[in-house]
């Protein structure tokens, strides 16, 4: 799983040093290159735990590539940008570079790389801190690194899950993501299942998701509509029970059961499962053991579980579980992009011809007409 355990910083030639930092730092899920829109990322997480006496300071992060790549630095705004407190701690006024004894901080990161090109097989992610309490000298900082091998495995490459058509890319994603960061704790440890989830909507001739009824579902050009198998493959989970709900009117109690919705989890090969979340009530077409086919319908698109409309929620993660797999990186075969849903207009659009590539986050995409 690419866990990396840092307990002693290595000091940095400073003018003034304090005794190294003692801080954790671990990498549940090893990053993965992927390109996304038009840009190959690697996307990855360091859970920063502090095992100091008194407060530390975040003061900065830097991302190097074997032997000595400069990649990526973050620091002031860019490095708050990154970061989340664990435990409750998110109040405005709390600044998430603070770590205090006992306390973890996560850094979500998203390292851009060129596009072509060699990918580095080791990161090594040096954290500088300082000590919290003001008084102390400018120049007393620790730094604490840790290496974490790069994985190289291709990302799988899938079909399109939903008819020709202009979608949403809804929640696609992006560093700031809510599916990117929807750190759930499941079974004594924490995973990510949502890391690269994508929201589908269907953009209707209107130019919009819906028409002028936004309290229907049935006013939402999405519901009804097939949603297809991506690859062939084994269904290893159906959930077809949970009742459809109005548009903005979510289920009054969720729980891991029902969060989902209708779901239906397909095994397209070796620790690669495709979830379909949110699915119309009653109409899933296959049954767990069942073998399917690229392009098959499955079901069709609804809007049950935690959704405020309609929508098809898709990730790819490398177990048979809707939370409790770690989100692995997937790409479209082929799609056309049409710029960013924020500035869409239905009769002034960029249309840019994309491969292997997965759409970011609120992209407006077409597939069809002809193509694969």
């Amino acid at each position: 799983m690419g866990l990396v355990h840092v307990m002693v910083g290595l000091p940095i030639a400073l003018a003034s040093v304090t005794a190294p930092a003692r801080v954790e730092i671990e990498t549940p899920e090893p990053p993965t290159p992927v390109v996304i829109d038009s840009q190959r990322v690697l996307v990855y997480e360091l859970h920063i735990t502090s095992f100091a006496r008194t407060p530390l300071e975040l003061r900065h992060i830097e991302v190097f590539g074997r032997p000595a790549l400069p990649l990526a630095t973050y620091r002031d705004s860019a490095l708050a940008a990154l970061l989340e407190p664990v435990g409750g701690m998110h109040e405005p006024a709390h600044d998430p570079a603070r770590l205090e004894p006992g306390r973890r901080v996560v850094a979500y990161l998203w390292v851009p790389l060129p596009r072509h090109g060699a990918v580095p097989d080791t990161l090594v992610d040096r954290v500088v801190f300082s000590p919290a309490d003001s008084a102390a000298a400018p120049n007393d900082e620790t730094v604490a690194e840790a290496a974490v091998a790069v994985r190289h495995t291709e990302a799988a490459v899938l079909s399109p899950p939903l008819p020709e058509g202009i979608w949403l890319a809804g929640g696609g994603p992006s560093n700031v993501s809510p599916h990117r960061r929807a750190l759930a704790a499941l079974g004594g440890r924490t995973y990510i299942a949502q890391r690269f989830a994508v929201d589908w909507m269907l953009i209707g001739p209107n130019g919009d998701t819906h028409q002028v009824d936004a309290t229907r579902n049935e006013s939402y050009w999405g519901f009804d509509q097939p949603v297809l198998a991506v690859a062939d493959g084994e269904v290893t989970e159906v959930v077809d029970s949970i009742p459809d709900h109005a548009p903005h009117v979510l289920p009054g109690a969720v729980t891991l059961a029902n969060i989902a919705g209708n779901h239906v989890i397909l095994r397209i090969g070796a620790h690669r499962y495709v979830v379909y979340g949110h699915l119309e009530h009653g109409s899933v077409r296959v049954r767990p053991g069942e073998r399917v086919r690229r392009g098959q319908t499955i079901a069709k698109l609804g809007d049950s579980g935690q959704t405020t409309a309609p929508h098809l929620h898709l990730h790819v993660a490398d177990g048979n579980s809707v939370l409790g797999a770690e989100g692995v990186p997937w790409v479209l075969r082929s799609y056309e992009d049409l710029g960013s849903g924020n500035t869409f207009e239905l009769n002034a659009h960029p249309d840019i011809p994309r491969s292997l590539a997965l759409p970011g986050e609120s992209e407006v995409v077409r597939w069809g007409r002809g193509r694969p």
